[in-house]
């Protein structure tokens, strides 16, 4: 009877130190990297910002669109781990705006039937999908900067308002935070630091910046994983 105490013990001791896990779903800007490729993306770092009772399941890809994401079957194996109870970030939108036919989408047509795909299938399984707008770029060249992402942003705001489900605009809070520090002072959270043209993907700096807007906005929203939230200023 002591043995099996010790088990069930053991057993709640084990369940309690990661009572929710957030799936993270989405493009080279929330993707992990390892050196030395010097990207790393919010999704990598974000972790920190939970207390330990989170844990963080980064799914993100490179190169990915809300279509491709699913159609090469990326989105499969983070359906089917899915528990009651658990997150699923949603962040598409940089090369949704490709025009390649394997990546393309319309802003109010198949990128919002797309997102919902996602957004249905995490509910059905329980959990609680979380829409992201895409992470604001740099503004280093024309095709970048504030509004770059053209209506991507307003299509998932509006379909998380149809849909009823939780919503971060993280387009508008990385846009008001390069230009509360001037876009001039941006190059140096993105690799064009180094290489003086890729004003999308991140430096460590940058991700730890963006993944801090991310922390802030998930403790402003009305879920229990606010509560999980720690380590920021």
């Amino acid at each position: 009877m002591k043995f099996r105490s010790l088990l069930l013990a053991l057993a709640c001791v084990a369940t309690s130190a990661a009572a929710e896990t957030v799936f993270l779903i989405g493009d080279s800007t929330v993707s992990s990297y390892t050196p030395p490729d010097p990207r790393n993306g919010w999704g990598q770092v974000i972790g920190q910002y939970f207390t330990s009772e989170v844990a963080v399941k980064n799914f993100a890809l490179s190169g990915r669109s809300s279509k491709s994401f699913l159609e090469e079957g990326a989105w499969a194996p983070v359906a089917a781990a899915i528990q009651p109870g658990d997150y699923v970030f949603i962040q598409f939108g940089h090369n949704d705006q490709k025009r390649d036919a394997a990546r393309s989408t319309d802003p109010f047509g198949s990128y919002q039937e797309f997102l919902s795909r996602y957004v249905e299938d995490t509910q059905k399984a329980g959990g609680i999908p979380v829409l992201v707008t895409p992470v604001g770029r740099g503004g280093l060249k024309r095709s970048s900067g504030p509004g770059s992402h053209g209506r991507y942003p307003d299509a998932m705001l509006e379909l998380a308002k149809k849909k009823g489900v939780l919503a971060i605009d993280l387009t508008a809070l990385s846009e008001a935070y390069y230009s509360k520090i001037g876009y001039s002072a941006t190059i140096k959270l993105f690799v064009a630091a180094q290489d003086g043209k890729d004003d999308t993907h991140f430096l460590p700096a940058g991700a730890a910046e963006i993944a801090k807007l991310m922390a802030r906005a998930i403790k402003g929203l009305d879920t229990p994983l606010a509560q999980r939230v720690s380590g920021l200023d």
